[in-house]
């Protein structure tokens, strides 16, 4: 019998410390696997709007708290206020604005500190300015009015709530860019003309008034986004005005603004009366290319015309003048050609047959397997838009009559309803809307005959824009209307200036969006590069959702941040 081994006999102690050590590693995982919690505050700003004397030592300050994306005022804040010696505290009203008296205030120029100091959702913000309680402060407002070639833009200037005439320097530069270009000077109350081609073409820009100030009033300045438009011209050429029926017609031509420049990339559909014919997108000198098959049109004569939409808000969509084409009657078919196309129909099936068995592998020496590509699928371009119904087989065969155009709304990214979006119609002046439901649905009835243009909106998404044409076979009837949310176009935009920084390019549909904006921060971009991630991550983590109103930013800052980059590269 064998004596027992006294250095295994605390088998009890050494199971409670095995259990022990287990709980530890299950407690230690469980830590190790929450995931990181990031929180993103809104980014705020403080206007200064007045400091003036209202007595022998007392200065009333006028202010707003704005929020610094959207520009909306924000309500119950508390603000700090230190003018020289003297601290005052001030609480934001409904709109954002704040008004206080601060005594015991010296006279000449003096230096006024505002302070915000933020919340669990909102950034600190902080202004520190150098103003004269003693001369007047001047308020500018920009107005403007659209006028043939550009805007009509008045500036107004008020001084203790009241209008004054002072000289005013304008300019104008691309949203996101703290560079502007000088334009022209004039007074306040007079109209300034800003043409697009001065203001750098059609789009969103930002315009700035200046009043450098006089002896008994203090210097001001104002500034507001803009939107220059321009209408598209279309131009359509047949290569034969006549054809037969077994030829082919081609359509060539281009799609340009009103002042000259090309459209690149705007989406152009070939349409002889309620059909489209073929459709597609204009090359970067604006100009496209159908080939039709007269078979296609048919015997007879047929009005042409094509529609171009430059998927811009900044630039409407515009049609070619009509041209007619005359389409011949279709000539028999010899019976040659028919004794040829059996043959040749012979020849295929004989030919499908032996390919089916192969025979050639047997004399082949087995190839090696072959690696599996890194990235399988190729990166897919997020994109919203219509998406028509298939009518059945019976509609197809006649005549398009359906007045009704109805379906749901739904997000691109993931697959939910819309509801409360806004679907708009627009013919020669007239107009009807209807808001979707809570499952995304909306519907229209009796529409007149025409090409409605159609507007698709929704709060925290890109508007969709696209034509209904009516009457149609049943095609518009169930259709899905996919609206890209803000967020996700936003990052789309950001890929452009991020993805060179990442370690392989394939990465970024592999990498989580937090990944990508955490290890562009990690390399210590370029000055643009980093405030375009800082916006992005802002726009694309925080709990607020961003109007669409913010893409144009976007883009600024994405070509600014590109731009720099290329400079340091060269």
């Amino acid at each position: 019998m064998r004596a027992p081994n006294p250095a295994r006999a605390p088998c009890y102690d050494e199971g409670v410390w095995r259990s022990a050590l287990l709980v530890l590693c299950v407690l230690a995982h469980g830590a190790a696997a929450e995931p990181h919690q990031v929180k993103i505050r809104a980014q705020t700003r403080i206007v200064l709007d007045r400091v003036r004397l209202i007595g022998d030592d007392q200065a009333e300050v006028r202010g707003q708290l704005v929020d610094g994306l959207t520009g909306d005022g924000l309500a119950n804040q508390p603000i700090a206020i230190q003018i020289g010696d003297e601290t005052a505290h001030a609480t934001t009203g409904p709109d954002g604005h704040f008004r206080i008296a601060v005594p015991r205030i010296a006279t000449g120029p003096q230096a006024i500190d505002l302070a915000f100091r933020g919340s669990d959702l909102m950034e600190p913000a902080q202004l520190n300015q150098v103003t004269d309680p003693a001369r007047a402060q001047v308020s500018l407002t920009i107005e403007t009015a659209d006028v043939p070639g550009g805007l009509s833009v008045t500036v107004r200037a008020t001084a203790d709530e009241r209008a004054v005439e002072v000289p005013i320097a304008l300019s104008v530069g691309p949203l996101g860019n703290a560079a502007l270009t000088p334009l022209t000077q004039g007074k306040s109350g007079a109209a300034f003309l800003i043409t697009r081609t001065a203001a750098g073409g059609p789009g969103a820009h930002r315009l700035r008034a200046d009043f450098a100030g006089d002896d008994t009033r203090q210097a001001a300045r104002a500034e507001r986004s803009i939107e220059l438009t321009a209408a598209s011209l279309t131009t359509m050429v047949l290569s034969a005005t006549r054809i037969a029926f077994e030829d082919d017609l081609v359509v060539t031509g281009k799609v340009t603004d009103e002042d000259g420049p090309p459209i690149q990339r705007a989406a152009v559909a070939l349409t002889s009366g309620d059909r489209r014919l073929a459709q597609g997108a204009t090359a970067e000198d604006g100009s496209y290319r159908f080939r039709v098959e007269g078979e296609v049109l048919g015997q007879g004569q047929w009005g042409l015309q094509v529609q171009a939409d430059p998927g811009r808000p900044s630039i409407r969509p515009s049609r070619s003048s009509p041209e007619i084409v005359r389409v011949s009657t279709p000539q028999p078919v010899p019976v040659s050609y028919t004794i040829a196309a059996f043959l040749a129909t012979a020849a295929a099936a004989g030919g499908f047959f032996a390919a089916r068995a192969r025979p050639w592998q047997k004399l082949r020496r087995p190839a090696p397997p072959a690696e599996m590509p890194a990235n399988g699928a190729p990166d897919e371009v997020l994109e919203g838009g219509l998406v028509v119904a298939r009518p059945g087989l019976v509609s197809t065969l006649r005549r398009a009559s359906d007045e009704g155009f109805s379906g749901v709304v739904r997000d691109a990214v993931r697959g939910r309803p819309v509801a409360d979006a806004v679907v708009r119609l627009a013919l020669h002046g007239a107009e009807r809307s209807v808001t979707t439901v809570a499952d995304g649905g909306f519907a229209f009835e009796s529409l007149a005959m025409g090409d409605w243009s159609a507007a698709v909106t929704a709060h925290g998404h890109v508007t969709e824009t696209f034509t209904v044409s009516i009457p149609h076979r049943g095609e518009l009837r169930g259709v899905r209307v996919d609206l890209v949310p803000v967020r996700e176009r936003v990052f789309q935009l950001y890929r452009r200036a991020a993805e060179p920084i990442l370690p392989e390019i394939r990465l970024w549909g592999v990498w989580s969006p937090r990944q990508i904006v955490d290890h562009v921060r990690s390399k210590r971009p370029s000055p643009a590069l980093a405030d375009l991630t800082d916006f992005v991550e802002e726009v694309y983590f925080s709990a607020r959702v961003c109007e669409e109103t913010v893409l144009p930013i976007a883009s600024a800052r994405v070509d600014r941040a590109i731009h720099e980059r290329a400079g340091t590269a060269s």
